[in-house]
């Protein structure tokens, strides 16, 4: 039910800012330069005419890839922990099984003739 919700609000939240952003895309088709030159504003070779909108799409695209990975690197601690605890399970769960295995070898197996007797009925 939460989970429903969550995606209907954010249907709500983000479908008027996809439609804005569109909006503005379509309306700002203007040419800019971009130079990418910071000493020398007229060097032909890094200079770009782009169109706004792809300015704009190539800053968010950068922005999600950076964030990405800042969020990959700053999990990096957690990650580690959890290896760490799954080798560690791994570990003791195998001791626990040669232990069972040991245990069961060592308990001498009840005669047929030794059961006892069932009580109540």
């Amino acid at each position: 039910m939460i989970g429903r919700l969550g995606t209907i609000l954010k249907w709500i939240i983000l479908l008027p800012v996809l439609i804005v952003v569109v909006l503005l895309a379509v309306a700002n088709d203007h040419s800019v330069t971009v130079h990418l030159n910071p000493f020398d504003a007229d060097d032909p070779v890094l200079k770009a005419d782009l169109a706004l909108y792809q300015v704009g799409f190539v800053v968010f695209a950068a922005g999600a890839i950076i964030g990405g990975l800042v969020a990959w690197r700053g999990q990096r601690k957690h990650r580690k922990r959890a290896r760490e605890q799954r080798s560690e399970t791994a570990r003791w769960q195998a001791r626990a099984e040669t232990s069972e295995r040991e245990a069961a070898r060592s308990r001498p197996e009840p005669a047929a003739g030794f059961l006892p007797r069932p009580e109540g009925g």
